[in-house]
């Protein structure tokens, strides 16, 4: 049974196929360990009888259910929450096998999102809380307190506490409760788009970085014969985002507003590398950016004088030098433990 304290409720999340139908995440391996797991909040628009039938209020009934808007924030992982930041990206596929218990999955972008969805679920009390079909469609990642931070922004359909598939999350585990991404764990690598390979001789030392790759969904559409939203479409181009800040000012970001101004593109790595699996081979993350334009340069009037530098990842027309095969705006690759697919 669950229990008003959040340290002792489990959360699940799982693919779902149908939208508007809930599927049961009780099983080994669909726990996920939100910070704010009780976020969701289920808004239902009112009708009020307004004909002049009484000078009183006689009816009072329940409209629409607003779409449930919410935003899931977490200590990253490198296992854990891949199939969830999988479902942004859009396209996996199979890992493959590099050395003994390790996998390597690599995550793209697709043109669309469309089907792809979960069941997410939270204990309260004796009630077991259900979005049966959210649609995550940005991510979020940002240094906090020397760790990782990860926020997904979802769209649900409703929210419901009395699902007949959903009554128990008895045995819900979570893939890897260790393991979280560190801030020391970062090397961050950026030279010109047209430029050599990256290498050890293009590391930058960031304070804080913040990247954001967000897909565009309609705001909720109703139906005649259902008071919850469809599945949300894309109305907008995928936009991915990378804001830089570096502690001082120094010669090598005071050529960046050049860059800017002079339209000089960049392409760039950003990697964590964790604990070993086995062998030689080590848990990480890797984004690619293959082609980054600078659209902001900041050097604020402070006693130390800092950089902020924001960047967007654009498509390439063709992979840079070292980035064999990747032109979207960017890629992951992840090396965990997972034998499936994120997306299966």
């Amino acid at each position: 049974m669950a229990d008003i304290e959040k340290r002792l409720n489990k959360s699940a999340w799982k693919k779902a196929s149908a939208w508007g139908t809930e599927i049961d995440p009780n099983a080994a391996g669909n726990g996920i360990l939100p910070l704010n797991a009780g976020a969701i909040k289920q808004a239902i628009a009112m009708i009020p009888e307004e004909s002049p039938v009484s000078a009183f209020e006689s009816d009072l009934d329940l409209g629409d259910f607003d779409p449930v808007d919410f935003s899931l924030e977490f200590d990253a992982r490198y296992e854990g929450l891949g199939p969830i930041v999988a479902q942004v990206f859009g396209a996996a596929g199979a890992p493959s096998t590099p050395e003994g218990t390790a996998r390597l999955h690599t995550l793209t972008l697709a043109n669309t999102i469309a089907a792809l969805f979960g069941t997410y679920a939270t204990e309260k009390h004796d009630k077991y809380h259900v979005v049966p079909s959210a649609k995550p469609y940005k991510l979020t990642f940002t240094m906090d307190g020397g760790k990782l931070k990860l926020t997904v922004d979802l769209k649900g359909d409703k929210v419901i506490d009395d699902s007949a598939i959903v009554t128990t999350l008895a045995s819900v585990t979570v893939p890897d409760k260790h393991n979280r991404v560190l801030k020391k764990q970062l090397v961050f690598r950026m030279n010109a788009q047209a430029g050599d390979a990256l290498d050890g001789d293009d590391a930058i030392k960031v304070k804080n970085f913040t990247l954001e790759i967000e897909r565009k969904p309609e705001g909720g559409e109703h139906e005649g014969g259902s008071d919850s939203i469809i599945e949300a479409l894309e109305e907008g181009k995928i936009a991915i985002k990378l804001t830089l800040e570096l502690n001082r000012m120094d010669n090598v970001n005071d050529v960046y507003f050049g860059d800017w101004t002079s339209e000089n593109e960049k392409k760039a790595d950003l990697i964590f590398t964790g604990a070993l699996i086995t062998g030689t081979s080590y848990y990480f993350f890797k984004f690619e950016f293959p082609r980054l334009k600078i659209e902001d340069v900041d050097y604020p009037d402070e006693n130390i004088i800092p950089a902020t530098i924001t960047l967007r990842g654009l498509e390439a027309d063709a992979a840079p030098t070292g980035m064999s095969g990747i032109t979207k705006p960017v890629q992951l690759k992840v090396q965990n433990k997972r034998t499936a697919d994120m997306l299966a």
